[in-house]
């Protein structure tokens, strides 16, 4: 059974390497970049999760789609397959990720939009979060369907809303404590 305890020592030897190698913005760039892959790659993690596969397979597929990456990454990537465990890889990354942000005063937000934002447009909110809040703000852009016009911003606890919605929102509790008090 794959503990908890040991996703978090697999990703403390990876964030000890990162840092003895002084290579922890790119740790935080390429196990970033890892998890966006594996979310979207279930055939990929069931592939090397199985057992009936043979590891010289397993081998060839991670040298081949992790070409480019850092050996940590790799290595750990077929330790994992060996045992039939990389379902667990992600999760690894993840906790490397939040380790790795604190590191680098990184906070990571969602950006909620009725559409997608270009680029241009993520960069600027992050930047003036970034100036705002005094840490490196990162943020992901996310279709809402409930919001009508505007965007929301998430980052940890903290919720900024400009959108039509919450607009419409405070209408309606002005108009009902206006109706009440009347």
């Amino acid at each position: 059974m794959f503990r908890n305890e040991t996703k978090i020592g697999y990703s403390l030897a990876l964030l000890d390497i990162a840092k003895d190698e002084k290579k922890v913005k790119d740790f935080y760039k390429q196990s970033s970049l890892l998890v966006s892959i594996l979310e979207k790659e279930e055939k990929f993690i069931k592939i090397l999760d199985n057992s009936n596969i043979n590891f010289l397979e397993k081998q060839k597929i991670i040298e081949k789609v992790f070409k480019g990456f850092h050996w940590s990454f790799i290595n750990t990537a077929l330790i994992l397959s060996s045992k039939n465990q990389f379902k667990f890889f992600e999760d690894i990354l993840k906790e490397l990720i939040g380790r790795l942000q604190e590191i680098l005063k990184i906070k990571q937000g969602i950006v909620y939009s009725t559409k997608l934002l270009k680029p241009a447009e993520i960069k600027k909110l992050e930047q003036k979060l970034s100036k705002e809040y005094q840490y490196e703000v990162s943020l992901v852009n996310l279709i809402d369907k409930e919001l009508i016009g505007g965007f929301k911003i998430k980052i940890d606890s903290i919720v900024i809303e400009d959108s039509i919605k919450l607009e419409l929102e405070n209408m309606k509790k002005t108009l009902k404590l206006t109706k009440g008090g009347v």
